[in-house]
């Protein structure tokens, strides 16, 4: 057994195990945590082993990355110092996150693993909601809240089933879910929310965590490297989904917490809480709601902007035309500029602007052309008369056009030629 399957194995048997009763979230939500952090670092660790599939199948594509490249040396296309630069860092990010544990660890596992809570702290603390000292201090609150129900559909409401209670105004009330419906699917509801936000942020932070390897090589070429974005996005989706979910599950916390500690303190005055049955149904609910909702939005906004093309922006920028300086007693004027265009980078507003320049030159060009001409009719005279008789010599109205010369037949030509 290697070293990753031992350390597995350990990490998995430290982590508690399911309590019934009292302590059944804190200690199922104890144990979520734990496997997804086992499945993150062990899972890493045991891809990123030389003997694994994993680094034969990296070690396989990094040659044929820099075999691609040779052979496109040895064809002539030698690589600008921009694109032998990115192939360099290509290279270094590839083996860091692929072969690294430390330099991974620090760079990508703590953050996704440890920055919720600091940022939770932060936002939480200030605002004073339950569990913001820390997720341990938010599962404690949460196994409260827990126990807290189960206490109240054991007390009741202290009505009879069938019974109706009159109201402020006479009339009768009547309640058409019975209390030990609606108390169970009330903490039905709060458990399955709570456990499946818990168990899909953190399993999926884990996994994604530990394929880091697989998706590392993916980084080396064009074609793949959109898995290797949606990689990235969805790690932080998890980060973002963790601190909301905190969040949510803090103001549910500082809802639903009063309320239990009124309504239990009601029933063991043997006071009658008819409402109550429905009034926890809704809050369950609605807060279940809310979660899912606000990590549906969280999905929609890691996942909706795509990557910027550096490359295309820099090839872009190359091509702009550089500022023109002007002399003191000079005219500001336009030089031509040759533009050279950038395939898939121009916009339409780009193409607009360039063809209205192209239309402003055009006219310049043709008014240099004819301001020559444009004279008053008194200039215009004396350079007909200086320039010759001769030259713009107009014929009279009354004079009548005709040939000066006969027109000759092909036949009285040979006639001519035979004589």
């Amino acid at each position: 057994m290697d070293d990753a399957a031992l350390g597995a194995r350990v990490i998995m048997a430290t982590c508690s195990p399911l309590s019934t009763g009292d302590a059944f979230l804190s200690t199922l939500l104890a144990h979520i945590d734990c496997q997804a952090q086992a499945i993150g670092s062990v899972g890493y660790q045991s891809l990123s082993n030389p003997a694994s599939f994993v680094s034969l199948v990296l070690t396989g594509l990094l040659t044929i990355f820099v075999a691609l490249l040779g052979l496109r040396m040895m064809m002539g296309q030698t690589p600008s110092l921009r694109d032998g630069l990115m192939a360099v860092v290509k290279i270094g990010v590839v083996l860091t996150l692929a072969g690294s544990w430390p330099a991974y660890k620090t760079v990508v596992y703590d953050v996704i693993v440890d920055a919720p809570e600091q940022i939770i702290a932060a936002v939480g603390g200030p605002a004073a909601l339950p569990g913001a000292a820390g997720e341990t201090a938010l599962i404690a609150r949460l196994q409260a809240a827990d126990s807290a129900i189960i206490r109240l559909t054991n007390l009741g409401t202290g009505r009879e089933p069938a019974a109706t209670l009159p109201s402020s105004s006479g009339e009768q009330q009547r309640f058409p879910i019975a209390d030990d419906p609606a108390f169970g699917w009330a903490r039905v509801i709060f458990l399955t929310s709570v456990v499946a936000a818990f168990s899909i942020v953190r399993i999926t932070a884990g996994v994604l965590l530990a394929l880091a390897p697989l998706f590392a090589g993916l980084l080396l070429f064009d074609m793949s490297r959109g898995l290797v974005i949606g990689w990235a996005r969805a790690l932080v989706f998890t980060l973002l989904a963790s601190v909301v979910t905190a969040l949510i599950l803090g103001v549910e916390l500082a809802v639903i917490e009063p309320w239990l500690t009124q309504v239990v303190g009601l029933r063991q005055a043997s006071t009658v809480a008819p409402s109550a049955p429905v009034e926890l149904l809704i809050l369950s609910l609605g807060f279940a709601v809310a979660l899912f909702g606000s990590m549906a939005i969280l999905l929609r906004l890691a996942f909706m902007t795509s990557a910027p093309n550096f490359r295309a922006v820099m090839d872009h920028a190359d091509v702009l035309p550089a500022p023109v300086m002007i002399k003191a007693g000079e005219t500001p004027h336009s030089p031509t500029v040759t533009r050279q265009e950038a395939p898939a980078v121009s916009s339409r507003s780009l193409v607009i602007a360039d063809a209205m320049r192209s239309s402003q030159r055009r006219e310049q060009q043709a008014q240099a052309a004819i301001a020559p001409y444009a004279t008053t009719p008194m200039a215009r005279s004396s350079q007909v008369s200086a320039a010759g008789a001769e030259t713009f010599a107009i014929p009279s109205p009354s004079q009548t056009l005709r040939r000066t010369k006969p027109r000759k037949s092909l036949g009285a030509a040979l006639r001519d030629r035979r004589s």
